[in-house]
């Protein structure tokens, strides 16, 4: 499925959620069903693999500026913890409404971190730099599918982003920043 069809459906979902309408009793048009139906298929196909309410395991990771970053100093915030990487067009497409979240919710104490799972540094950092990624940005630099971090996650898809409490713990987890959006809404 093209990037753009997927965004289209998971945009539908989120009007159609934040609007009531999938509630049992609401009548919805048969391509609004269409679209919210494919949108879950895809959030059950590609969910990560971890229980809401899993303690987060402490990791070290690099971030862009090679400094040291360890994910529990983040401690006692609520963190959008967003997995992403320069080659994926999907994660690509993303970052602007992932900026736009940014922008939103840190005023109001949400952390952010992107975790990059490129395992080029240079592609890591020319992404950065085109696309203006001004929150904390951390990196392993491990292909995703041998990284011990996205391995904690269960991850199944990028761009994936998990929300974790004050207490370093799962909360919820989100494949767009539309949806992550009305799960901190719906907690702030």
């Amino acid at each position: 499925m093209k990037a753009k069809h997927y965004f289209i459906m998971m945009a539908a979902l989120v009007l159609a959620v934040s609007c009531g309408q999938r509630n049992a009793s609401k009548k919805i048009a048969p391509e609004e069903q269409e679209a919210a139906a494919a949108v879950d298929s895809l959030e059950l196909k590609y969910a990560p693999k971890i229980e809401i309410g899993t303690q987060v395991e402490d990791f070290t990771v690099k971030t862009s500026a090679g400094e040291d970053f360890t994910f529990s100093s983040l401690k006692g915030s609520y963190v959008v913890l967003d997995f992403w990487a320069s080659w994926c067009p999907d994660c690509r497409e993303e970052i602007p409404a992932v900026r736009e979240l940014w922008k939103e919710f840190e005023p109001k104490g949400v952390k952010f971190v992107s975790f990059s799972v490129d395992n080029d540094a240079d592609a890591w950092q020319k992404a950065l730099a085109e696309e203006d990624m001004a929150w904390l940005q951390v990196s392993n630099l491990i292909k995703w599918k041998e990284n011990p971090v996205a391995e904690q996650f269960g991850m199944n898809w990028i761009p994936t982003m998990f929300l974790i409490s004050p207490d370093g713990k799962v909360v919820d987890f989100a494949l767009t920043a539309a949806a992550m959006r009305t799960k901190l809404q719906g907690i702030l």
